[in-house]
């Protein structure tokens, strides 16, 4: 059992709120309540929730809008979700299933049940997810199984591998929760670039590294997109004297003042359309040394493309 996992409960009645939110506290949860579906949404993407238990009719938004909303953002995608329904016709449950929510509470639900579920589907999500706890993106062993999956196929992809420049100084000047907040922001970025692909994959190897497995004629629009998107929102992160002055001044490695460029992104297009890839460790090596080139341009982001025979 997850002793502090949080758990996002949606209801517009008070009396289920509360005699659930009392049942999931004992029990060792930490319950963030909401009172309809749109204010369910907004403090998803704000708590990120271990967990969501969803009244089925809502105002604003019933449960199964919500349940469209949040599963439309990759790092919401294995959340575990329950709709919690009076209703127990056959074709809404259907409905359901055929959405991704991984289970029914019907009211009135009784409190072992509601524990037990809780604590089961918590347990299996778990076990199947690597992801980031701070953007939600699928980890390395599901990023080295996913292009191995690609390998195996034989079909033409590209590994994009993205990596953000002058991110450490960035951090040490305006801290880790600013930094926090770039490294979110980056990864939504990517996740609605990649979805010029609908097979393709992002995930987060660690720290302000990031990778997409897409098509191959998929790959360069992607990170043209990115490019572009990342060098528009970077000044947004600085304050108004950094912004003025078009760069950051912040102590370097050797504890000199140093001036900074903004925030960029340096991309590596790995593909198999040119050379066969037979590894995964081929790929990264590859996909390290394109990164390393992009990052050598002197400002804002840049893409390479391998082009070796």
């Amino acid at each position: 059992m997850q002793q502090s996992a949080k758990i996002l409960l949606a209801d517009d009645s008070h009396a289920i709120r509360f005699l659930v939110s009392e049942i999931l506290t004992n029990a060792g949860f930490t319950v963030i309540e909401a009172q309809n579906g749109q204010e369910a949404i907004e403090k998803t993407y704000k708590e990120n929730p271990d967990l969501l238990i969803l009244d089925y009719d809502m105002p604003q938004k019933n449960g199964f809008e919500v349940v469209r909303e949040v599963r439309s953002r990759t790092g919401y995608l294995h959340t575990p979700i329950i709709i919690f329904t009076a209703n127990t016709e056959k074709n809404t449950k259907l409905e359901g299933l055929g959405m991704d929510i991984d289970d029914y509470l019907t009211k009135p639900a009784d409190e072992d049940e509601i524990v037990a579920r809780v604590k089961l589907l918590l347990k299996r999500n778990k076990q199947k997810m690597d992801c980031n706890p701070l953007t939600r993106l699928p980890g390395n062993p599901s990023i080295q199984a996913r292009v191995e999956t690609e390998i195996a196929s034989g079909n033409p992809f590209a590994v994009l591998y993205c990596d953000l420049n002058n991110f450490k100084s960035f951090n040490d000047k305006y801290g880790f929760e600013a930094g926090d907040r770039v490294l979110k922001q980056t990864a939504e970025v990517l996740t609605q670039a990649a979805r010029q692909d609908a097979n393709a994959f992002v995930g987060h190897i660690g720290g302000d590294d990031f990778i997409i497995v897409c098509s191959f004629e998929k790959a360069e629009s992607i990170a043209k997109e990115i490019t572009q998107r990342i060098d528009e929102m970077a000044p947004s992160f600085y304050n108004e004297e950094d912004r003025q002055q078009g760069f950051m001044q912040a102590h370097n490695r050797k504890g000199e003042i140093e001036k900074f460029n903004f925030l960029a992104i340096g991309i590596g297009i790995v593909h198999n359309t040119k050379h066969p890839l037979d590894s995964f460790a081929m790929v990264s090596h590859i996909g390290a040394e394109l990164k390393c080139l992009a990052k050598k341009h002197e400002k804002g982001s840049y893409y390479v493309l391998d082009r070796r025979s």
